[in-house]
């Protein structure tokens, strides 16, 4: 995903709206444009390795080639090259029509604010639900001035779109649109599964060339071109697909991957307090410094009738949905290896709670534990 553009020096609202809708056109135009080359691209693969390769030269060549480079038919091996093609090219359409149906529908946008109503007059009544959420150094959610609505954990901006997407991970014109919370299942499958199918046609593309070759001295250029399609779409396939499967262990979206390395804030609803006794006061800069090993408390405040949170602050580098490898694996691919290949169930597996729009990592806990060993009596509602 391309950084955002700055506006240039002495550019207008109206030509910083105009350049956002072009670059919005741009980007959905590309991403119904992309699709189409690539299943041209297949057809064309189809095409040359099916028809080509394996029939022309491998289960019927032609009188020429069996006189003139004693080319014998090897019929086993063609029908069985072409048999394993098709179930990889099966494996690879389901996941990616799938894909494009999911992210067509569109299913993961925040829905747009009125822009009329100022930022305190738009209701924040989803907090109730919720133990612990991302928030500014005040306590309120985080907000976005174009859509004019509060965004709820994990979720950004969009500038394709235009619109806040939940767990955006990022925009892909070869995917048909936005990778975000239901669609990255599909991705990792599509693009695991197009890594496999383009290693299949250029290995043996590559193998039954060189025979070609030896044999006859001839370089057929549709074969040359699916060698090179094969290649190039599998360097890129198998580079996205490690990526992306790595991400999805480590529970990172790869917006928060560019952003790795900031610091998070988060509102931790107090639950119960001792009795006769106040909220515990946030701490002023006059006292004495925290240790290096705490967290930092910025603030307590009230939310809603008679909900309190306290304000906590990770360190640099640390992530709050952070969890084991597993887990944050069958969070979003599901919970075995037939989940895992079918295209069925769409992300995300894990079922949401009171505790957080996501299910938090073990530091959020660590956070919420030392807040309550540090003020006695307190109780934080994830904990208990």
């Amino acid at each position: 995903m391309a950084p955002p553009v700055a506006p240039a020096a002495g550019a207008t609202k109206a030509d910083v709206r105009d350049q956002s809708a072009l670059e919005q056109r741009i980007g959905q135009s590309t991403s119904v444009i992309m699709p189409l080359l690539e299943l041209g691209a297949m057809g064309y693969v189809t095409w040359v390795f099916v028809y080509q390769i394996c029939i022309q030269y491998l289960v019927d060549p032609s009188a020429e080639l069996r006189k003139s480079s004693d080319v014998q038919p090897r019929r086993a091996t063609g029908i069985a090259l072409i048999v394993v093609y098709a179930i990889l090219l099966l494996l690879l359409l389901l996941p990616w029509s799938r894909l494009l149906q999911v992210v067509w529908m569109k299913p993961d946008l925040v829905p747009l604010g009125d822009a009329s109503l100022e930022k305190t007059d738009v209701t924040m009544s989803w907090l109730g639900e919720y133990d612990a959420y991302i928030c500014d150094y005040q306590g309120m959610p985080l907000w976005c001035d174009k859509c004019h609505n509060w965004k709820p954990d994990r979720t950004h901006h969009c500038k394709e779109l235009g619109r806040c997407v939940r767990k955006m991970d990022h925009y892909c014109p070869w995917a048909g649109g936005i990778i975000a919370e239901t669609t990255h299942k599909f991705f990792m499958q599509f693009v695991f599964f197009t890594a496999l199918y383009t290693t299949y046609v250029w290995i043996t593309t590559a193998v039954i060339l060189g025979e070609r070759i030896s044999k006859t001295g001839s370089r057929p250029s549709t074969w040359i071109g699916v060698l090179v399609i094969g290649v190039l779409f599998c360097i890129f396939s198998f580079t996205m697909s490690c990526m992306t499967g790595w991400n999805l262990c480590i529970n990172y979206t790869s917006v928060e991957g560019i952003q790795r390395g900031g610091i998070q804030n988060i509102a931790m609803l107090i639950s119960s307090t001792p009795e006769r006794s106040s909220l515990p006061s946030t701490p002023s800069a006059h006292e004495k410094p925290p240790h290096n090993d705490d967290w930092p408390v910025l603030t307590t405040v009230q939310r809603g009738s008679g909900r309190v949170y306290v304000v906590m602050q990770t360190k640099s580098h640390e992530h709050p949905w952070h969890t084991s490898l597993m887990t944050g694996w069958k969070a979003v691919m599901g919970n075995n290896i037939f989940e895992w290949i079918m295209p069925i169930k769409h992300s995300p597996y894990k079922q949401k709670t009171h505790r957080g729009e996501f299910e938090w990592g073990e530091l959020v806990y660590d956070m919420a534990r030392q807040y309550e060993a540090q003020n006695p009596g307190v109780k934080l509602a994830l904990l208990n």
